[in-house]
């Protein structure tokens, strides 16, 4: 919308808002195995989309949620599509973090996907404790300070 004059803006909301269906965003993720498979946001128009192009995006009113809302009609992020190539395991964990929109909600998706097909998600199992002999008895002191004598 950014293109139109600012006053031309308004009516070029109303007349979007007026005359959209359907909006499918698409990007080609790499394959494991080679190749490209397509991950899809897919967005219909409801009244909350309506509402969203007019007066625009607002706390709670993004798209993103919008999307999310109106996930039993069919509708997807691209955060559902990473997912659930990745479990299918059409896609690696780093390719679906780097092809989905909202990172914290991958991670935590694909640590969920982990836990029920019993992988670790994390390396904690890995860390140690120092040995109380390798810790530092804290810093050194610090040298006297030097006094000058002014005459």
């Amino acid at each position: 919308l950014g293109m139109f004059e600012t006053e031309e803006q308004e009516q070029v909301r109303y007349r979007l808002a007026d005359t959209l269906r359907w909006v499918v965003g698409q990007r080609l993720a790499p394959r494991v195995g080679g190749g490209r498979f397509p991950l899809v946001e897919i967005m219909g128009n409801n009244l909350r989309t309506k509402e969203s192009i007019v007066q625009g995006e607002s706390e709670g009113k993004s798209f993103y949620e919008i999307i999310e809302a109106s996930h039993t009609f069919g509708w997807r992020t691209f955060d559902d599509s990473c997912l659930e190539a990745y479990k299918k395991n059409i896609v690696t964990e780093e390719t679906a973090l780097m092809y989905c929109s909202k990172r914290g909600v991958v991670t935590r998706g694909i640590d969920n996907i982990k836990k029920a097909r019993g992988d670790t998600t994390s390396n904690i199992s890995e860390l140690r404790m120092t040995p109380p002999a390798e810790i530092s008895r804290g810093p050194k002191p610090a040298a006297a300070p030097l006094s000058l004598k002014v005459r």
